[in-house]
């Protein structure tokens, strides 16, 4: 059974990375219905990809209303790795639905929460200061927008963490393209390009390259 659903997670995992968003709901709701028990791993990751799918699939309320659930669930678990988790994706998806205000408060939270719960967590730290950072950005409030998106990369470069590093380092180059530091700019997007070659992530590669294309 373990075998089998984890694989089953894996295709739904490959099938969401391709793009195949249809595939990919329906192996994840076919992983959640086979995970009953509620405190395991492997349920709380089909959740999160399902809920993923959909919020890809703009079918935003759907998607909140699985991070909500999945949240409670986790508080009254009092697993605080989840709880951080589920934080950051319901804060991703009032970004991805364009209520960039809401996010930055989620965002804000988990932040907090980080700093209480989980201090030692540097990749989670780098993702969440680059959520804040890229809604600054979208804000258009700059100067926070840099120093956030630079204590993302400070957090990236403590463990080294090539995606981090690659987010970050994307983060900063749109950051200076919108001060106008073009130099700058390209050199933070081609150690992007680096750090994301090293994970082999080719669709980030390409979407780097586009944006020094259009600066």
């Amino acid at each position: 059974m373990g075998m089998n659903t984890d694989s089953l997670l894996q295709q739904a995992f490959m099938a969401f990375d391709s793009g195949q968003l249809t595939q990919a709901e329906q192996l994840y709701l076919l992983a959640v219905q086979q995970h009953t028990e509620t405190q395991n791993e492997q349920y709380k990751c089909a959740v999160n990809g399902l809920a993923f799918t959909y919020s890809l699939q703009k079918r935003y309320d759907r998607a909140h209303e699985l991070y909500q659930n999945l949240y409670e669930l986790v508080c009254y678990q009092r697993d605080l790795k989840w709880q951080a988790i589920a934080l950051h994706q319901l804060g991703m998806v009032e970004r991805l639905a364009g209520n960039f205000q809401e996010a930055q408060q989620i965002f804000q939270h988990e932040y907090d929460f980080r700093v209480f719960n989980l201090p030692d967590d540097f990749v989670g730290f780098s993702a969440n200061l680059y959520e804040q950072g890229y809604l600054h950005l979208k804000l258009a409030y700059l100067l926070a927008a840099e120093q956030a998106m630079l204590k993302s990369l400070e957090m990236a470069r403590r463990v080294e963490d090539d995606m981090c590093l690659g987010c970050s380092y994307r983060g900063i180059g749109e950051v200076y393209l919108r001060l106008g530091k073009f130099v700058r700019a390209k050199e933070a997007f081609s150690l992007s390009i680096k750090a994301f070659e090293r994970v082999g992530d080719d669709r980030a590669v390409l979407e780097v390259q586009e944006l020094i294309r259009k600066s």
